[in-house]
């Protein structure tokens, strides 16, 4: 789940660092969602699949698949873990990346949704500046 994230982040950078100053947050982030979905569906990692990414206002929003999951074969602890396991390594790898400075100076929120491979919702969680910025 790490890889999966340092590399989503990864490619934010990527599309963010090609963005002129001038623009607005919501502009960079919506010109890296445009660049992100210029290279999805993407295998992150077994069973994972990044297939989109949408921006709002000081928002950026990643829809996965759990390409090898049902929803009705996963329990809920089984959901509720996996939910806690991802959103407190997506807080620590905007805590603590360098590259996500603009991230933590800019009050982004992120946006995790997760669908199994038949499409159905399965987990999601977001991540707040409240989050990422506490101690």
């Amino acid at each position: 789940m790490k890889n999966v994230i340092k590399f989503t982040l990864a490619l934010f950078l990527l599309a963010v660092t090609s963005c002129k100053k001038e623009k607005t947050t919501d502009d960079e982030l919506k010109e890296a969602a445009a660049g992100l979905n210029k290279m999805t569906p993407q295998i992150l990692n077994d069973g994972i699949r990044l297939d989109s990414v949408s921006a709002g206002t000081k928002m950026l929003k990643y829809n996965y698949t759990l390409t090898e999951d049902v929803k009705e074969n996963v329990t809920e602890e089984e959901i509720n873990n996996f939910k806690k396991e991802a959103k407190e390594g997506a807080i620590n790898a905007i805590k603590t990346s360098a590259d996500m400075k603009d991230f933590r100076d800019n009050d982004v929120t992120l946006k995790y949704s997760y669908y199994d491979k038949n499409g159905k919702s399965t987990a999601d969680f977001t991540v707040t500046p409240s989050e990422y910025k506490s101690k």
